[in-house]
Parts: C-alpha cells; structure tokens; sequence
C-alpha cells in the first residue's frame, strides 16, 4: 500500500481525522503494517508544512521521524513515472500530485493508496481506502 499526502498532513496539522490517521500510522511505525511513502509525497508535505508556516525545526523533525517507521519505504519517483503520470492525468482527469501518487503505487505494484482523497475512487487500477 502507498501512503498519500493527507494522512501525515492531518497529523502534523492536526486536522479533523488525525486520531484515525496516527493509528495508523503508529502500526506502520511498528511495523504491523507495511507501506510506501513516495518521495515525491514527502516534498508535498514539506510544501504544505511551510505554507503553514510550520518552523524548521519541526519539518526537521518529520524528515528525521520517517527513518523510524518500521513499515515504511521510501520509493524514489522517477523521471518515467513522471512522464507516465502526465498520461494518468489526461486519462483520468487528476492534478499533477495525484497522479504521480498514482503512478508512484502502481510502479510498486500496490493494490492499495491509502487515502482521504476521493479522486481516486474513479481509477479501476487501484483501491482507495481510509486508514
């Protein structure tokens, strides 16, 4: 499973669903779930964190917490699954970031995205679930 953007942004902004979001991400931490994290994600949430303008310090520490999740990988997006998502956007009507998430999951071959955004309900290649 590929993890998006929103599940960390709803903890780290403590949003509406950040205890549905930190149980998860706890079993991941634990490694009772497995799960992959795309790069690309990572810069998304690093973007977001500073337009809340959310110190240094903290982002920091974000960076440095990945390392700890047990179950989790970091898959490093690539200059084909940037031009493949350009083709997922067309034929599915996503924005950029989701459909290098997409394309991101696909190249790992996930079954899954976990995921609070509903534009991924109308790709057949993938399931979304909530976390």
């Amino acid at each position: 499973m590929l993890v998006d953007t929103n599940i960390f942004l709803e903890v780290l902004l403590q949003q509406n669903k950040s205890e549905q979001c930190k149980k998860f991400l706890r079993e991941v931490l634990e490694r009772k779930k497995l799960a992959f994290i795309s790069s690309f994600t990572i810069d998304s949430i690093i973007l977001s964190m500073t337009r809340y303008n959310i110190k240094n310090e903290r982002i920091r520490a974000f960076i440095f917490s990945l390392s700890k999740y047990k179950g989790l990988k970091i898959y490093p997006v690539s200059i084909k699954d940037r031009i493949n998502a350009l083709e997922l956007m067309e034929k599915y009507s996503l924005d950029y970031e989701d459909s290098i998430t997409l394309q991101s999951a696909l190249s790992l071959k996930c079954a899954q995205i976990i995921s609070f955004d509903k534009h991924f309900d109308k790709v057949s290649l993938i399931e979304r679930k909530e976390p």
